[in-house]
């Protein structure tokens, strides 16, 4: 197998191509990667000194000519669950504008095709968007079902999947929440009324079939639930007996109860929602008490949880009242509560090892809305949305500071397009990941190709990288290891294998944002084990690439 479409270069080629501030990450990539890769011999290591290179210079030129498609925040989208009572339920979709602004996207409100509830607990989650797959899922309360989209990520757009609404086999009278895996495999619906958790595996479309044994009692109420982010347990807050259930997930998506589940959450007030950081060792759980009031858990290896007395948040004055959702920052360094009966938004800074302290002059008064209830922040960190009951479909903006604080975006708040019956208590942003794509790409070896990633570097990286040349056979698989971004360029690198399982070690670039699908650019290069190297680059013929910074 030969290198396809290798070009040589001088290091004054890359000079005039490329400045040296945004050189510089990008060239300790290159040393760090033949590094690592010295032990597969000179031959590698040669191959490998010119690929970088050509990736300086395409991402050089890009850059520098695609300067007006950066932006400090990429395509990103708000979507709510407008709960309509006993009537037709709509998920309203929003695209976010420079500055944090809300505008409804055409076509919006969709239909569930199933009914709202009206009321219910604000820390069930209501709809959420999978990480890894470009769908959205609505719960409808009312008739206990849940209406199924796929995601245009380019303009927010939503297309019923065939065969929604699907039905959750429970009831969720008082709320159904949502939560899927990071790999975008299953779905799980908590049903408040009928105590037990719906199972689904995802397919292709974003179609849910029912896993063997669903739905799996679970003997209490629950509300928020969060998947972990390394996939392996489900958490439930459990409001009833003020506690937390912990769930493994098998492969093939079946739940089993951990051992001592579910989990004392204290003594004061009673657990609502769940959030977990990054690394899958701590849990947040946010409690209906006179003032904000935080457990904070360990999770141990088998999923058990640890209740941390010290690390419990609890103000001295009492602020914040009603609180019932939490939400992490994507860098996992601040969390916010919404206190719906004091109107107002607490703001903690999370220590490493999980203890909680006030952010100066928290909590923030949310003034354009009444009664926060669920929240969501978009993929930098820099915003934060927050659905209010009170008035009706009211959906309030802040910057997130970077010390935390927060301050209103201009125009806030935003109308939701329900129909104005039902308690707006959910909304999610999309996507939720940093950096991602699929489409085709035609690559200077001649070929078409098909791409396919996410890959997330705010906490811990992580993520997954699929390419393929139908006609020529060429493909591969891997994971994430390493992720750079610059405005709107991202060079991300890691392990994998090709179709027989031969190993490899990749770097792509990639170029998005642009709304020209052709201003976009993907290229990726890999060397095997044996030896053998591949390398195309192309403009996107079709799909997207996002990049967030």
């Amino acid at each position: 197998m030969e290198a396809h479409g290798r070009v040589p270069i001088t290091v004054q080629q890359v000079r005039m191509r490329i400045s040296v501030v945004a050189a510089r990450p990008f060239l300790t990539h290159r040393f760090n990667y033949l590094a690592a890769v010295r032990s597969q011999g000179e031959r590698m290591k040669a191959l490998l000194k010119c690929v970088p290179a050509a990736f300086l210079v395409i991402f050089g030129f890009l850059l520098l000519t695609a300067n007006v498609q950066a932006q400090d925040e990429a395509t990103t989208f708000v979507y709510t669950n407008d709960n309509n009572d006993n009537t037709p339920n709509t998920v309203t979709a929003f695209s976010v504008e420079p500055g944090g602004a809300l505008i409804p996207v055409p076509g919006s409100p969709f239909m569930t095709k199933g009914t709202g509830f009206g009321l219910g607990f604000s820390g069930s989650h209501r709809v959420t968007a999978t990480i890894t797959r470009d769908f959205l899922y609505a719960a409808n309360e009312g008739s206990n079902d849940i209406g199924a989209f796929s995601i245009d990520p380019t303009s927010g757009f939503l297309t019923p999947v065939p065969g929604m609404p699907f039905a959750t086999r429970g009831s969720g009278a008082g709320g159904i929440s949502l939560a899927a895996t990071p790999n975008g495999m299953f779905l799980y619906a908590g049903n408040f009324f009928s105590k037990n958790i719906s199972a689904f595996r995802i397919g292709p479309h974003g179609e849910l079939t029912p896993l063997a044994g669903s739905p799996f009692p679970i003997g209490d109420s629950p509300t928020g639930m969060k998947v972990t982010p390394n996939g392996k347990f489900l958490a439930a807050a459990l409001p009833v007996h003020d506690s937390v259930a912990m769930f493994t997930i098998s492969p093939s998506g079946a739940l089993g109860s951990v051992t001592g589940s579910p989990f004392p959450a204290g003594d004061s007030g009673q657990s609502m929602d769940v959030d977990i950081n990054c690394t899958s060792n701590l849990l947040f759980d946010t409690k209906f008490a006179a003032g904000t009031t935080v457990s904070v858990f360990t999770i141990n290896s088998n999923g058990a949880l640890s209740l941390d007395p010290t690390f419990t948040f609890t103000p001295a004055n009492g602020a914040g009242n009603g609180s019932e959702v939490g939400v992490l920052s994507p860098d996992n360094q601040h969390l916010f509560v919404s206190n719906q009966f004091s109107n107002t938004i607490t703001s903690l800074d999370v220590a490493s090892g999980g203890s909680l302290s006030a952010e100066t002059n928290s909590p923030f008064l949310n003034s354009k809305g009444s009664s926060p209830t669920g929240m969501s922040t978009n993929p930098e960190g820099t915003l934060l949305y927050v659905a209010n009951s009170v008035p009706i479909g009211l959906v309030t903006g802040f910057h997130i500071n970077g010390d935390g604080g927060l301050s209103s975006v201009m125009g806030s708040p935003f109308l939701t397009q329900g129909n104005g019956t039902g308690v707006l208590e959910s909304l999610t942003v999309f996507p939720s990941e940093p950096v991602g794509g699929e489409g085709d790409e035609f690559g200077n070896d001649g070929h078409k190709g098909h791409f396919k990633f996410e890959a997330n570097n705010k906490c811990a990286v992580s993520g997954e990288m699929e390419f393929a040349e139908p006609d020529t056979g060429e493909k591969m698989r891997g994971r994430v290891d390493a992720v750079n971004v610059v405005m709107n360029a991202a060079l991300i690198s890691g392990s994998g294998t090709l179709l027989d399982g031969t190993p490899l070690h990749y770097t792509a670039l990639v170029v998005g944002n642009a709304p020209v699908i052709g201003a976009n650019n993907f290229t990726i290069s890999w060397v095997t084990s044996t030896g053998s190297t591949f390398r195309t680059s192309g403009a996107l013929t079709d799909g997207y690439i996002v990049v967030h910074p």
